[in-house]
Protein backbone atom coordinates (compact mmCIF):
# COMPACT_ATOMS: atom_id res chain seq x y z
CA UNK A 1 0.00 0.00 0.00
CA UNK A 2 0.90 3.14 -0.22
CA UNK A 3 2.94 5.38 2.47
CA UNK A 4 2.35 9.10 3.79
CA UNK A 5 4.77 11.19 3.45
CA UNK A 6 5.62 10.87 7.19
CA UNK A 7 6.14 7.27 6.97
CA UNK A 8 8.30 7.21 3.62
CA UNK A 9 10.64 9.63 5.56
CA UNK A 10 10.79 7.75 8.47
CA UNK A 11 11.67 4.03 6.63
CA UNK A 12 13.97 6.08 4.16
CA UNK A 13 16.55 7.46 7.31
CA UNK A 14 15.90 3.92 8.85
CA UNK A 15 17.53 2.58 5.72
CA UNK A 16 20.22 4.84 5.26
CA UNK A 17 21.41 4.86 8.56
CA UNK A 18 21.27 0.95 8.56
CA UNK A 19 23.44 0.65 5.57
CA UNK A 20 26.95 1.11 5.00
CA UNK A 21 28.10 4.19 2.21
CA UNK A 22 28.42 1.90 -0.64
CA UNK A 23 25.01 0.57 -0.19
CA UNK A 24 23.12 3.69 0.31
CA UNK A 25 22.18 3.96 -3.77
CA UNK A 26 20.85 0.77 -3.50
CA UNK A 27 18.44 1.06 -0.17
CA UNK A 28 17.21 4.47 -1.84
CA UNK A 29 15.73 2.68 -5.04
CA UNK A 30 14.73 -0.09 -3.03
CA UNK A 31 12.86 2.24 -0.72
CA UNK A 32 11.45 4.43 -3.65
CA UNK A 33 10.19 1.08 -5.53
CA UNK A 34 8.23 -0.17 -2.25
CA UNK A 35 6.98 3.00 -1.51
CA UNK A 36 5.84 4.43 -4.90
CA UNK A 37 1.81 4.01 -5.11
CA UNK A 38 0.14 2.66 -8.22
CA UNK A 39 -1.02 4.88 -10.79
CA UNK A 40 -4.18 6.59 -9.80
CA UNK A 41 -5.30 8.10 -12.81
CA UNK A 42 -2.29 9.68 -14.96
CA UNK A 43 0.44 10.39 -10.92
CA UNK A 44 2.65 8.15 -9.33
CA UNK A 45 4.41 8.57 -5.84
CA UNK A 46 8.42 8.25 -5.69
CA UNK A 47 10.65 9.60 -3.51
CA UNK A 48 13.50 11.53 -4.35
CA UNK A 49 16.47 13.53 -2.65
CA UNK A 50 17.30 17.24 -3.60
CA UNK A 51 21.11 18.24 -5.08
CA UNK A 52 22.63 21.44 -5.92
CA UNK A 53 24.70 22.00 -8.93
CA UNK A 54 28.71 22.34 -7.77
CA UNK A 55 31.18 25.37 -9.41
CA UNK A 56 34.73 24.68 -9.18
CA UNK A 57 36.55 28.16 -8.50
CA UNK A 58 39.85 28.33 -10.14
CA UNK A 59 42.52 30.89 -11.97
CA UNK A 60 42.99 31.45 -15.42
CA UNK A 61 46.48 31.84 -14.41
CA UNK A 62 49.15 30.54 -12.52
CA UNK A 63 50.06 32.24 -9.35
CA UNK A 64 50.49 32.10 -5.59
CA UNK A 65 47.25 32.10 -3.31
CA UNK A 66 47.69 35.01 -1.32
CA UNK A 67 44.72 35.94 0.46
CA UNK A 68 41.15 33.06 0.89
CA UNK A 69 38.41 36.04 1.75
CA UNK A 70 35.59 33.06 2.51
CA UNK A 71 35.95 29.56 3.76
CA UNK A 72 33.82 26.25 3.92
CA UNK A 73 30.04 27.05 4.71
CA UNK A 74 30.36 30.55 4.29
CA UNK A 75 26.95 32.21 2.12
CA UNK A 76 28.25 34.27 -0.50
CA UNK A 77 26.60 36.20 -3.02
CA UNK A 78 27.24 36.76 -7.01
CA UNK A 79 29.84 38.39 -7.46
CA UNK A 80 31.68 38.44 -3.78
CA UNK A 81 35.53 37.82 -3.57
CA UNK A 82 36.27 34.45 -2.49
CA UNK A 83 40.20 34.34 -2.72
CA UNK A 84 43.05 36.73 -4.51
CA UNK A 85 45.66 35.02 -6.25
CA UNK A 86 49.01 37.15 -7.35
CA UNK A 87 51.84 36.88 -9.68
CA UNK A 88 55.15 38.29 -8.69
CA UNK A 89 56.30 41.48 -11.06
CA UNK A 90 52.29 41.81 -12.55
CA UNK A 91 52.38 45.22 -11.13
CA UNK A 92 55.55 46.42 -12.13
CA UNK A 93 54.87 44.99 -15.71
CA UNK A 94 51.13 46.74 -15.85
CA UNK A 95 53.11 50.04 -14.67
CA UNK A 96 55.70 50.24 -17.08
CA UNK A 97 52.82 49.49 -20.19
CA UNK A 98 50.87 52.43 -19.09
CA UNK A 99 54.22 54.41 -19.17
CA UNK A 100 55.17 52.90 -22.53
CA UNK A 101 51.73 53.79 -23.46
CA UNK A 102 51.44 57.50 -22.25
CA UNK A 103 55.13 57.95 -24.35
CA UNK A 104 53.52 56.87 -27.41
CA UNK A 105 50.39 59.19 -27.09
CA UNK A 106 52.64 61.83 -26.60
CA UNK A 107 54.29 61.06 -29.71
CA UNK A 108 50.73 60.96 -31.58
CA UNK A 109 49.77 64.30 -30.23
CA UNK A 110 53.17 65.42 -30.97
CA UNK A 111 53.16 64.42 -34.56
CA UNK A 112 49.21 65.66 -35.09
CA UNK A 113 49.85 69.06 -33.87
CA UNK A 114 52.55 69.20 -36.97
CA UNK A 115 55.69 72.23 -36.62
CA UNK A 116 55.91 74.66 -33.52
CA UNK A 117 56.34 78.38 -33.96
CA UNK A 118 59.42 78.11 -32.85
CA UNK A 119 60.38 75.80 -35.51
CA UNK A 120 58.42 77.43 -38.60
CA UNK A 121 60.79 80.67 -37.45
CA UNK A 122 63.94 79.43 -37.43
CA UNK A 123 63.26 77.91 -40.78
CA UNK A 124 62.40 81.35 -41.92
CA UNK A 125 65.44 82.97 -40.42
CA UNK A 126 67.68 80.20 -42.15
CA UNK A 127 65.70 80.76 -46.04
CA UNK A 128 66.28 84.88 -45.30
CA UNK A 129 69.74 84.45 -44.58
CA UNK A 130 70.48 82.29 -47.37
CA UNK A 131 68.76 84.83 -49.56
CA UNK A 132 70.79 87.53 -48.02
CA UNK A 133 73.83 85.66 -49.17
CA UNK A 134 72.85 84.44 -52.64
CA UNK A 135 72.22 88.50 -53.37
CA UNK A 136 75.88 89.31 -52.35
CA UNK A 137 77.21 86.50 -54.22
CA UNK A 138 75.51 87.61 -57.06
CA UNK A 139 77.01 90.76 -56.90
CA UNK A 140 79.74 90.00 -56.19
CA UNK A 141 79.94 87.78 -59.60
CA UNK A 142 78.14 90.51 -61.23
CA UNK A 143 81.15 92.74 -60.19
CA UNK A 144 84.36 90.03 -61.20
CA UNK A 145 82.72 89.35 -64.30
CA UNK A 146 83.13 92.77 -65.36
CA UNK A 147 86.56 93.41 -63.97
CA UNK A 148 87.32 90.54 -65.84
CA UNK A 149 85.92 91.97 -69.08
CA UNK A 150 88.54 94.95 -68.69
CA UNK A 151 91.55 92.56 -68.28
CA UNK A 152 91.31 93.33 -64.19
CA UNK A 153 90.44 90.52 -62.67
CA UNK A 154 91.68 86.54 -63.43
CA UNK A 155 90.44 83.75 -64.78
CA UNK A 156 90.55 82.30 -61.75
CA UNK A 157 88.79 84.78 -59.36
CA UNK A 158 86.36 85.09 -61.97
CA UNK A 159 85.46 81.05 -61.40
CA UNK A 160 85.89 81.01 -57.88
CA UNK A 161 83.15 84.34 -57.82
CA UNK A 162 80.93 82.11 -60.12
CA UNK A 163 81.13 79.20 -57.37
CA UNK A 164 80.49 81.04 -54.74
CA UNK A 165 77.08 82.43 -56.58
CA UNK A 166 75.95 78.99 -57.58
CA UNK A 167 76.31 77.91 -53.94
CA UNK A 168 74.87 80.58 -52.29
CA UNK A 169 71.73 79.74 -55.02
CA UNK A 170 71.88 75.81 -53.80
CA UNK A 171 71.93 76.97 -50.46
CA UNK A 172 68.59 78.83 -51.11
CA UNK A 173 66.85 76.36 -52.26
CA UNK A 174 67.91 73.67 -49.88
CA UNK A 175 66.51 76.36 -47.15
CA UNK A 176 63.19 77.39 -49.00
CA UNK A 177 62.64 72.82 -48.90
CA UNK A 178 63.51 72.90 -45.77
CA UNK A 179 60.77 75.45 -44.42
CA UNK A 180 58.37 73.78 -46.67
CA UNK A 181 59.04 70.39 -44.66
CA UNK A 182 58.52 72.34 -41.34
CA UNK A 183 55.34 74.00 -42.57
CA UNK A 184 53.69 70.74 -44.25
CA UNK A 185 54.27 69.02 -40.64
CA UNK A 186 54.64 64.92 -40.48
CA UNK A 187 54.17 62.47 -43.32
CA UNK A 188 51.26 60.32 -43.23
CA UNK A 189 52.76 57.09 -42.91
CA UNK A 190 54.49 58.06 -39.60
CA UNK A 191 51.61 59.45 -37.71
CA UNK A 192 49.62 56.34 -39.05
CA UNK A 193 52.82 54.38 -37.64
CA UNK A 194 52.74 55.72 -34.41
CA UNK A 195 49.20 55.51 -34.13
CA UNK A 196 49.54 52.14 -34.55
CA UNK A 197 51.80 51.89 -31.79
CA UNK A 198 49.69 53.62 -29.49
CA UNK A 199 47.39 51.29 -29.99
CA UNK A 200 49.54 47.74 -29.69
CA UNK A 201 50.86 49.35 -26.34
CA UNK A 202 47.13 50.17 -25.09
CA UNK A 203 46.17 46.74 -25.78
CA UNK A 204 49.09 44.82 -23.90
CA UNK A 205 47.64 47.55 -20.92
CA UNK A 206 44.15 45.88 -21.32
CA UNK A 207 45.60 42.29 -21.08
CA UNK A 208 47.54 42.44 -18.08
CA UNK A 209 45.03 44.28 -16.51
CA UNK A 210 42.59 41.20 -17.61
CA UNK A 211 45.23 38.96 -16.59
CA UNK A 212 45.37 41.04 -13.01
CA UNK A 213 41.60 41.10 -12.87
CA UNK A 214 41.39 37.00 -13.17
CA UNK A 215 43.40 36.79 -10.14
CA UNK A 216 40.87 37.64 -8.10
CA UNK A 217 38.18 34.90 -7.78
CA UNK A 218 34.66 35.81 -7.46
CA UNK A 219 31.49 34.28 -7.27
CA UNK A 220 29.63 33.51 -10.47
CA UNK A 221 26.24 32.81 -8.79
CA UNK A 222 24.70 32.63 -4.83
CA UNK A 223 25.36 29.80 -3.01
CA UNK A 224 27.23 28.20 -0.62
CA UNK A 225 31.40 27.49 -0.07
CA UNK A 226 31.70 23.43 -0.04
CA UNK A 227 35.24 22.80 -0.15
CA UNK A 228 38.07 24.23 -0.17
CA UNK A 229 41.03 22.65 -2.12
CA UNK A 230 44.08 25.65 -1.41
CA UNK A 231 45.91 27.39 1.72
CA UNK A 232 47.21 30.64 1.50
CA UNK A 233 50.51 31.08 0.55
CA UNK A 234 50.17 28.03 -2.32
CA UNK A 235 51.70 27.94 -6.10
CA UNK A 236 49.02 27.46 -8.14
CA UNK A 237 48.43 26.29 -11.54
CA UNK A 238 46.15 27.46 -14.27
CA UNK A 239 42.69 26.11 -13.80
CA UNK A 240 43.50 24.70 -10.42
CA UNK A 241 40.31 24.75 -8.05
CA UNK A 242 40.98 26.83 -4.89
CA UNK A 243 36.77 26.82 -3.80
CA UNK A 244 33.70 24.55 -4.59
CA UNK A 245 30.57 26.42 -4.77
CA UNK A 246 27.12 24.97 -4.05
CA UNK A 247 24.66 26.90 -5.50
CA UNK A 248 21.56 27.05 -3.70
CA UNK A 249 19.07 28.71 -5.33
CA UNK A 250 19.05 25.84 -8.24
CA UNK A 251 18.02 22.84 -6.97
CA UNK A 252 16.89 20.18 -8.41
CA UNK A 253 15.72 15.90 -7.87
CA UNK A 254 17.39 12.81 -8.32
CA UNK A 255 14.73 10.24 -8.67
CA UNK A 256 13.97 6.75 -9.73
CA UNK A 257 10.86 5.62 -11.76
CA UNK A 258 10.50 1.78 -12.08
CA UNK A 259 10.40 0.55 -15.94
CA UNK A 260 6.69 -0.33 -15.19
CA UNK A 261 5.70 3.46 -15.45
CA UNK A 262 9.05 5.01 -17.82
CA UNK A 263 7.47 4.61 -20.95
CA UNK A 264 4.68 7.42 -19.75
CA UNK A 265 7.18 9.66 -18.51
CA UNK A 266 8.03 12.64 -20.42
CA UNK A 267 10.50 15.59 -20.49
CA UNK A 268 8.74 18.50 -19.14
CA UNK A 269 6.14 16.71 -17.43
CA UNK A 270 4.96 18.02 -13.96
CA UNK A 271 5.80 17.24 -10.68
CA UNK A 272 5.04 18.42 -7.91
CA UNK A 273 7.63 17.73 -4.36
CA UNK A 274 6.59 17.81 -0.73
CA UNK A 275 8.79 17.90 2.13
CA UNK A 276 8.51 16.97 5.98
CA UNK A 277 9.67 20.05 7.30
CA UNK A 278 7.43 22.08 5.21
CA UNK A 279 3.93 20.31 5.78
CA UNK A 280 1.62 22.09 3.77
CA UNK A 281 3.83 23.46 1.48
CA UNK A 282 3.72 22.02 -2.23
CA UNK A 283 6.69 22.82 -4.53
CA UNK A 284 6.79 22.82 -8.20
CA UNK A 285 8.81 21.00 -10.72
CA UNK A 286 9.43 19.53 -14.03
CA UNK A 287 10.75 16.66 -14.91
CA UNK A 288 14.50 17.94 -16.85
CA UNK A 289 15.86 14.70 -17.69
CA UNK A 290 15.42 10.87 -18.42
CA UNK A 291 18.63 8.67 -18.18
CA UNK A 292 18.35 6.02 -21.13
CA UNK A 293 19.51 3.13 -19.50
CA UNK A 294 18.16 0.77 -16.82
CA UNK A 295 19.99 0.80 -13.20
CA UNK A 296 20.56 -1.31 -9.86
CA UNK A 297 20.56 -4.77 -11.49
CA UNK A 298 23.57 -4.35 -13.89
CA UNK A 299 22.91 -8.23 -15.25
CA UNK A 300 21.70 -8.80 -18.97
CA UNK A 301 19.82 -12.04 -18.50
CA UNK A 302 16.79 -11.21 -16.32
CA UNK A 303 13.95 -13.31 -14.62
CA UNK A 304 10.24 -12.03 -14.90
CA UNK A 305 10.56 -11.02 -10.80
CA UNK A 306 13.93 -8.94 -11.51
CA UNK A 307 12.48 -7.37 -14.47
CA UNK A 308 10.56 -5.28 -11.79
CA UNK A 309 13.21 -4.54 -9.81
CA UNK A 310 14.56 -2.12 -12.87
CA UNK A 311 14.54 1.57 -12.43
CA UNK A 312 15.45 4.65 -14.81
CA UNK A 313 17.10 8.19 -12.92
CA UNK A 314 15.15 11.06 -14.00
CA UNK A 315 16.10 14.88 -12.88
CA UNK A 316 13.84 16.80 -11.83
CA UNK A 317 14.23 21.02 -12.08
CA UNK A 318 12.60 22.54 -9.36
CA UNK A 319 11.45 26.35 -9.50
CA UNK A 320 12.74 28.33 -7.04
CA UNK A 321 12.11 28.20 -3.87
CA UNK A 322 14.10 31.26 -1.49
CA UNK A 323 16.70 28.37 -0.11
CA UNK A 324 14.52 26.57 1.67
CA UNK A 325 15.45 23.29 0.00
CA UNK A 326 18.82 22.01 1.38
CA UNK A 327 20.97 19.18 -0.12
CA UNK A 328 20.61 16.25 0.73
CA UNK A 329 16.75 16.36 1.99
CA UNK A 330 14.55 13.44 1.14
CA UNK A 331 11.11 14.24 -0.79
CA UNK A 332 8.37 12.70 -2.77
CA UNK A 333 7.26 13.58 -5.72
CA UNK A 334 3.83 13.27 -7.64
CA UNK A 335 4.91 13.00 -11.10
CA UNK A 336 1.91 13.26 -13.80
CA UNK A 337 2.36 10.60 -16.16
CA UNK A 338 1.49 10.24 -20.11
CA UNK A 339 -1.66 8.73 -21.44
CA UNK A 340 -1.23 5.15 -22.16
CA UNK A 341 -0.59 4.15 -25.66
Amino acid sequence: MCLTPLQFTHHFSAAVSAFSAPLRFAVVVAVALTTACSPSGDTIKIAGTIEIREVSIAPLAAGRLHRLVRDEGDTVRAGDTLAIVTQPGLIERITEARARHAAALARVRDLEAGARPQELETARAALTAALADSVRAQNEFARVETLHADNSASASQLDQARNAAAGASARVRQARESLDLVAAGPRANQLAAARRDAEAVDALVGQLIAQQDELVLRSPADGVVLLRFAEAGEVLAAGMPVLTIGLTTQPWVRAYVGQEHIARVRLGATVALTVDGYPGVTFPGAVSEINPAAEFIPRAALTERERADLVYGIKVRIDETGGRLKAGMPVDLILTLAPRP
